[in-house]
């Protein structure tokens, strides 16, 4: 029992306090006013992580090193953002946490009503086993191996051999290492983190950034966001479809990669490239579209390509609005990250022999 609260408290710091005091210190670069909001920084820090793990995770891949190393750089980073933050920007975690505290105290009814159609389904799926197929069982043994072996995906997730060559949607991704890395730190089994413990981080961060859309699309007019807010979840509980529709990458398959592109980092893209394209973005700005950009690619190609499909096309017509061609270029240039993974992608098999990588 011990154990599991241990395990319990290990998680809502390194997915709830970490996050937060990431974004806090990463909000730092941006120049708008409204930017030290507990939604807005929550999210870039969690979006931050994802970035800050894919510049560790793919190069100690490709270099065949040990997943130890990966846990210990990224630990080391990671400890010195926070500290960096708590040094430098003191009064925004103050006043921040104030105004979380605030709102917590003069919650209205409607609100709370909300966050019951947000985790009751939750808590129904925590204790409903749902069906695990192909991928579950793929995803799953691979992080399942990456901790028990020490190794970046070098291991056969069917036989349990050791191999030299690996897929470029593993070892140019860091989704798994970094879930590796949670199981690893909060020493929550895989199977449990996934199926179970992610559920209660993943989907609310989700809504999070809806919220954070729909007062920006209405104007922080907070009966509209609510409104908006209702129909989001309403859309998502009776949503399914199919397989590929909201509710299943909501609910059921929350803790993939793909998941976790569909619902916090595209939402969450589209809301920071409308949110600095209207007014005067400075380099800070752009270096923090630079970050999210980069935080796609750690998910999947998919997300790799959609990224800059998104973030190029409003950077388009936001230039055609505001008739500055700049916008368009600065943009392009925070796209860097990805046009150099679709290149790796495209070129795979020869970086690889370039590299010596199957030597």
């Amino acid at each position: 029992m011990m154990n599991i609260v241990w395990g319990i408290i290990k998680t809502i710091f390194f997915l709830g306090i970490l996050p937060t005091c990431v974004g806090i210190g990463s909000a730092g670069l941006c120049k708008r006013k409204d930017k030290d909001n507990f939604a807005f920084v929550y999210i870039l820090g969690l979006v931050i992580m994802m970035a800050l793990a894919e510049v560790l995770s793919v190069p100690l891949t490709l270099k065949k090193q040990s997943f130890m190393q990966f846990v210990w750089m990224y630990s080391v980073i990671l400890s010195g953002i926070t500290i960096l933050t708590i040094v430098t920007r003191r009064k925004a975690i103050v006043l921040i946490f104030k105004e979380l505290k605030f709102y917590i105290k003069n919650i209205q009814k409607s609100w709370i009503g909300l966050l019951a159609l947000i985790y009751i389904p939750i808590i129904i799926l925590a204790f409903h086993t749902t069906y695990i197929y192909g991928d579950d069982k793929t995803y799953i043994t691979i992080v399942n191996d990456i901790i028990s072996t020490n190794k970046l995906y070098l291991t056969d997730f069917v036989t349990g051999d050791e191999v030299n060559f690996i897929y470029a949607k593993y070892s140019l991704t860091s989704y798994w290492t970094w879930v590796a890395y949670l199981a690893r730190v909060t020493g929550i089994h895989p199977l449990i983190l996934c199926k179970t413990v992610l559920a209660f981080i993943i989907i609310p961060a989700g809504y999070l950034v809806q919220g954070l859309l729909g007062s920006y699309l209405f104007h922080k007019d907070e009966k509209k966001v609510l409104m908006y807010m209702y129909f989001v979840i309403l859309v998502t509980l009776f949503g399914g479809f199919s397989a590929y529709t909201v509710t299943y990458r909501f609910y059921t398959w929350v803790w993939q990669s793909k998941a976790f592109l569909a619902m916090i980092i595209l939402p969450f893209l589209f809301y920071y490239c409308s949110y600095i394209f209207e007014e005067k973005a400075f380099a800070g700005d752009y270096l923090i579209l630079f970050l999210i950009i980069l935080a796609s690619c750690s998910s999947t190609l998919t997300g790799t390509g959609l990224a800059v499909g998104m973030a190029g096309i409003l950077g388009f017509l936001y230039a055609i609005w505001n008739k500055k061609i700049g916008i368009f270029v600065k943009t392009m240039i925070a796209c860097v990250p990805a046009y150099v993974f679709i290149f790796l992608y495209l070129t795979y098999n020869q970086f690889c022999a370039w590299i010596n990588f199957n030597g």
